[in-house]
């Protein structure tokens, strides 16, 4: 495992910070972290050579394995192995299952002078015309892995201990007073040995029986599923269309418990899932829930799905999606879900009555799931939070969890969605009001708006002197320096940003357009080079208004 580097320049330190950027964008849009890598296990022939033993072994497991620790989980003497892996399965325990393995001993070491866990101290094993045996104890091992103190020195078939001799790891003048021989210790035993106290002490430790070995398998993630969320962000405002009627906003729809089908006509999957949920529309409705059928068709193909809906005699309203409410439905689920895959077709969100989302449904649902899923509607945040996990736990914090919205308004306003981005924006208002340098920049972000510049930039110094590190009001003040044309200023203000957030796409996009204005291409064009790692698109869209620059 190669390690971080260090002093870097800052330009040296950038470009390491966009590529784990880049990495983890990738990751999010599916991409696997390792290449498929398999695990690989190797065996020491002795004379520093090793055999490629990964199959023979059974951990060559394609999950990129991130640590592995040593310990004897069922205590009978074989080391087994606990994996913790990148990919799911997250943890492994590999009982170690070796034949005619041979005797060992295992060693506790106490320290009394020097450190209590003993760490640093050697021991020998000693056995009679055999080479002698070391071990030593660790404090980590290997990549963020400890293993078991416990020592665990292999003995083959050794018939008896002479001897065992630890070198404790205290200071001294004289190395030969930190040493203490241990003498009558049985192959096969497991001892404590305390410093400064010349009997070992025996340490009988229960067998364990009841391990259940699973079957190997090689798990896929499904594409598809249900998603409950711990903290509910609201709907933003999109635009729908309705059949014969005016426009409406989606939040229109609010009021009481509300399940959004997304689907397209020609998505067979979609049409079994409207079927379904039509066919138990009563039992639905008496649970005091509705469903909104959410048409993605494209123009052409909107008669079919209205022919659709007659065909399965649809109880409530249906509905096309705008492009930009596709896009701001898209970009919530991509928040939230933290990944930056498609909304699959069909998906479904469950809504409160209050216009929040609860659960995310990618893929068809089914209506005894959705009928379920209603009594998650008036639980605590505390029970919230239980239910998003898929696994039962015990929480170390109790801090209930936040709703994204600044990442919401971010990804709202790259997609051109303004009036969604605006709302986030007020939301987060309403939730840090108490917050000076909040309070600051929502204040110059209006008058920004308003198209009054130079107040809008004292605004977002007051917010940045109130707090140095609020990337939001940073970037504002950046912006509304550039727009006053001094762009100088403006550089200094895009690179405190990315200081901050090497990842903010708009500060890299606005600083290259700088760098042009100042006829400083070479510079623009590095910043586009590190634009396309975080956003193809937008690095498509920033090329070519650096060519129009470069042409006048």
């Amino acid at each position: 495992m190669s390690r971080s580097p260090e002093g870097l320049a800052q330009d040296q330190s950038d470009t390491y910070e966009l590529g784990w950027v880049a990495i983890h964008r990738m990751l999010r849009e599916g991409g696997s972290w390792s290449g498929h890598e398999r695990n690989k296990v190797f065996w020491n022939i002795a004379d520093g050579q090793f055999a490629d033993v990964s199959g023979l072994s059974g951990l060559d497991f394609d999950h990129d394995a991130r640590a592995a620790a040593r310990v004897d989980w069922d205590a009978d003497g074989l080391e087994d192995l606990i994996v913790v892996s990148r990919n799911s399965p997250r943890v492994r325990v590999l009982r170690n299952q070796s034949q005619d393995a041979g005797d060992s001993i295992a060693l506790w070491l106490e320290g009394t002078e020097s450190n209590r866990d003993a760490v640093g101290a050697r021991v020998e094993v000693h056995v009679k015309g055999e080479p002698i045996r070391i071990a030593g104890v660790r404090s980590g091992e290997g990549y963020l892995a400890q293993s078991s103190r416990w020592l665990h020195v292999g003995l083959g078939q050794a018939p008896a201990i002479e001897r065992v001799v630890v070198r404790w790891p205290r200071k001294s003048a004289d190395e030969q007073s930190n040493e203490q021989v241990f003498e009558g210790l049985a192959v096969g035993g497991r001892y404590r040995l305390i410093e400064g106290q010349s009997e070992p002490e025996p340490v009988s430790l229960p067998r364990v029986t009841a391990l259940t070995a699973a079957t190997p398998s090689e798990f896929q993630s499904p594409p598809n599923g249900r998603v409950v969320l711990a903290a509910r962000p609201p709907l933003p405002p999109a635009e729908l269309i309705r059949p014969g009627e005016p426009r409406i906003d989606l939040r229109a729809y609010v009021g009481e418990p509300m399940l959004i089908a997304v689907f397209a006509s020609w998505c067979a999957p979609c049409v079994a899932e409207l079927g379904l949920l039509a066919r138990n529309a009563e039992a639905l409705t008496k649970r005091g829930v509705r469903v909104l059928a959410l048409s993605v068709d494209e123009p052409d193909d909107r008669t079919q799905a209205l022919a659709l809906a007659s065909d399965l005699e649809w109880p409530w309203p249906l509905v096309f999606a705008t492009p930009e409410a596709t896009e701001a439905l898209d970009g919530l689920q991509q928040v939230v879900v933290d990944r930056r895959q498609r909304l699959s077709l069909p998906s479904s969100f469950l809504v409160d009555g209050a216009g929040d989302v609860v659960a995310i449904y990618r893929g068809a649902i089914d209506p005894a799931t959705l009928v379920s899923d209603l009594g998650l509607l008036e639980v605590s945040p505390d029970r919230r939070r239980e239910t998003a996990v898929p696994f039962p736990g015990r929480w170390l914090a109790s801090a209930a969890p936040r709703v994204p919205l600044a990442a919401l308004e971010r990804t709202y306003d790259e997609r051109g969605l303004t009036a969604a981005a605006a709302d986030a924006g007020r939301r987060q208002l309403e939730v840090t009001r108490t917050s000076p340098a909040n309070l600051l920049f929502q204040m110059g972000s209006e008058l920004a708006r308003l198209g009054r510049m130079e107040e809008a930039s004292a605004r977002f110094s007051e917010a940045v002197r109130a707090d140095a590190e609020h990337v939001q009001a940073q970037l504002g003040l950046s912006v509304a320096l550039h727009q006053l044309r001094r762009v100088p200023e403006a550089v200094a203000g895009y690179k405190r940003v990315l200081r901050l957030d090497p990842s903010n796409q708009s500060a890299r996009f606005n600083l290259s357009l700088a760098y042009a204005a100042l006829r400083e291409f070479a510079a623009a064009r590095s910043e586009l080079d590190s634009l396309r790692s975080l956003d193809p698109a937008a690095a498509d869209r920033l090329e070519a208004q650096l060519d129009r620059f470069q042409a006048r």
